[in-house]
């Protein structure tokens, strides 16, 4: 099963139009995947930043099927694969909790820079997080 983050939609991500404004939804997913790093992997962004190692996505897509509407609780779906030597992808869905309607999909490719050798590299946690689902 996915990880899962429940959100609910406040008044100020509301635009103009009466829908949550695209801008958030990179936002909503971004917190998803930052809590599903610490929660399933024990890799707190904020220290790794401390030490040097930065997490960096390199591409960011969605696509949008509905839009969220004001007081819309919904939740994010978050999985990890791996992509290449260096780069691991996070597929993402935003989903309404009332009847698991699609409301848009993600995907993140991101990379790890160690900023004491400047080379992109996968932490070891998310290197045996994807051994493991390989078995």
């Amino acid at each position: 099963m996915d990880y899962k983050v429940e959100f609910e939609v406040r008044d100020n991500e509301i635009d103009i139009q009466g829908v949550v404004n695209n801008a958030n939804y990179f936002i909503y997913m971004a917190h998803a995947r930052h809590k599903f790093l610490k929660e399933i992997l024990a890799i707190d962004f904020i220290d790794m930043a401390k030490a040097n190692q930065n997490l960096f996505l390199i591409s960011s897509k969605i696509d949008f099927k509905k839009p969220l509407l004001p007081n819309d609780k919904f939740y994010i779906t978050c999985k990890l694969i791996p992509e290449g030597r260096v780069r691991f992808i996070f597929e993402q869905e935003v989903r309404l909790s009332s009847n698991d309607s699609l409301i848009a999909k993600g995907v993140n490719i991101g990379v790890c820079m160690d900023g004491n050798r400047n080379r992109p590299y996968i932490p070891e946690a998310i290197e045996e997080y994807l051994r493991e689902l390989k078995e």
